[in-house]
């Protein structure tokens, strides 16, 4: 059933640069995305699940560079909470699979990805906010600024990922929470 999931999530993120503009250069990532996230959550793999978010991402900015759309913070904020969601089930499906979960472990995990989700949505609005303001003052800002940041924030999604995986874990192997 996660894995049903994790590639519901890849396909909602891969779709989202394509509903801003169908052009073959975001057309190309979100196909790469969505094959690689497909992949991903088949093998319940967190590498190749953050590659295809990662594509995803520089999708989206493409996407925004090649329509230049008026600023939706909707678009953003679910982009961002669908982005935390995607990765933070992806790690709990690798490090549970084939366990059998109770009741209590699994609504304990759901409070937690609300919190995950709460968080990304906060962060993507704090960000959508910070872009609407620097969006009149960057009108000119050609293409490779617009990928370097892109590819600033697929690192920043990476350097997460990262993090999340090497959590330091008590003395029985189970992650702190």
């Amino acid at each position: 059933m996660s894995r049903l999931a994790i590639a519901a999530l890849v396909a909602i993120v891969a779709w989202i640069p394509l509903a801003i503009v169908p052009a073959a250069p975001v057309t190309w990532l979100a196909v790469a995305a969505v094959a690689t996230g497909g992949v991903g959550a088949l093998v319940l793999s967190m590498s190749l699940v953050t590659a295809s978010a990662s594509l995803s991402l520089v999708a989206y900015a493409v996407a925004l560079t090649m329509a230049r759309p008026v600023a939706d913070p909707v678009v953003s904020v679910v982009l961002g909470g669908t982005l935390v969601l995607l990765l933070a089930l992806t790690h709990f499906a690798q490090r549970s699979e084939g366990a059998l979960l109770g009741p209590g472990v699994v609504a304990a995990q759901i409070r937690h990805w609300l919190a995950i989700v709460g968080l990304g949505v906060a962060a993507a609005a704090g960000l959508t906010l910070v872009g609407a303001v620097l969006g009149p003052v960057l009108v000119g800002a050609t293409l490779p600024v617009v990928v370097v940041a892109a590819a600033l924030g697929a690192a920043l999604t990476v350097a997460g990922v990262i993090a999340l995986v090497t959590a330091p874990r008590g003395a029985d192997g189970a992650s702190r929470r």
